[in-house]
């Protein structure tokens, strides 16, 4: 399939990484081989593993707008361009508008995001709208746009 957009992002802020990455140095606590609860470093290496591997992957073709975050999603997702009546870049607030990064549910619709704070709300023909966030926002919403004429 031929992609007219395509965008992967990870979670890159340093001050998140420095947090996960806490979590396995905080695992092993005491320095006592005896005392060390290996749960609790199996945990402290998983969490920042699993933040590593999340991905959120948006492509725009003539069908329409395919997203996964993976690995919450194992398949892309797709909105069909018929289901879409507009499309928005914008930039936005994402702990005050959605809660956070992530796949959020918030009181502007639901979202998609990794990091910052700039994106592509897609407005549904059934009422409902998706934030995706974009560090491209302007050429995923100009793609959208451009197959939807």
């Amino acid at each position: 399939m031929n992609y007219i957009f395509e965008e992967n992002q990870k979670f890159t802020q340093w001050w998140l990484w420095v947090i996960l990455l806490s979590f396995p140095i905080i695992a092993f606590g005491p320095f006592d081989e005896k005392d060390i609860n290996y749960n609790h470093v199996l945990i402290g290496f998983a969490i920042p593993l699993i933040f590593y591997l999340l991905q959120l992957r948006v492509k725009v073709n003539s069908e329409g707008l395919h997203y996964q975050f993976f690995p919450f999603h194992l398949k892309s997702h797709t909105i069909k361009i018929e289901e879409i009546a507009k499309v928005e870049a914008l930039k936005y607030k994402p702990l005050a508008e959605y809660g956070g990064w992530g796949i959020r549910y918030g009181f502007k619709g639901k979202a998609y995001n990794t990091s910052g704070n700039l994106g592509v709300k897609v407005h549904l023909k059934n009422g409902r709208n998706i934030l995706f966030g974009s560090q491209k926002h302007k050429e995923l919403a100009k793609a959208l746009k451009q197959i939807k004429k």
